[in-house]
């Protein structure tokens, strides 16, 4: 048997790991014969350099049988196009800002960063990012700053709380 798509949702609730990092999962579908559940991870990495949380979402694959045996967070369109069927992304992207928006709810920290994981994307490769900063923002933060490295191409966001 082969991956089967079958969306979770409602996400679980917040949750946090030993680094600090808070989470809020989800699950797309699962692969019985590999074992494995395949989740949507939205996660407030906390950077202490920057004094803010890092925003990601990626996608991994977590042991059926041992929970804890989880793979790194997967960013990349070819897992997108491996999990996630055409016609079901745009519900997945309202599930993922909804995770966006309770996750930033329950822990508000002061800032926020976000990143694109490819270089120089078009505007269109980029409405899913203003989607989600629209999540952000309702959460009560603005958009301090967003540029596009001239190093790296990547675009990057910095949102603040508003006092």
């Amino acid at each position: 048997m082969a991956f089967e798509f079958d969306l979770q949702v409602d996400p679980d609730p917040p949750a946090n790991d030993a680094w600090g990092v808070e989470f809020v999962e989800f699950a797309l579908g699962y692969d019985v014969d590999a074992e494995i559940v395949i989740l949507m991870s939205v996660m407030l990495v906390p950077d202490d350099e920057l004094e803010a949380y890092d925003l990601r979402f990626g996608i991994r694959e977590q042991h059926l049988q041992h929970n804890w045996n989880v793979s790194p967070p997967d960013y990349t369109k070819e897992t997108v196009d491996r999990y996630i069927p055409k016609q079901w992304r745009t519900f997945v992207g309202i599930k993922l800002r909804q995770a966006v928006r309770q996750l930033v709810e329950k822990v508000g920290p002061q800032n926020i960063t976000m990143e694109t994981f490819y270089a120089g994307l078009e505007q269109k490769a980029l409405t899913k990012y203003d989607l989600i900063s629209a999540s952000v923002h309702i959460c009560g933060y603005e958009t301090s700053e967003r540029f596009r490295d001239e190093t790296t191409q990547k675009d990057h966001w910095l949102f603040t709380k508003q006092v």
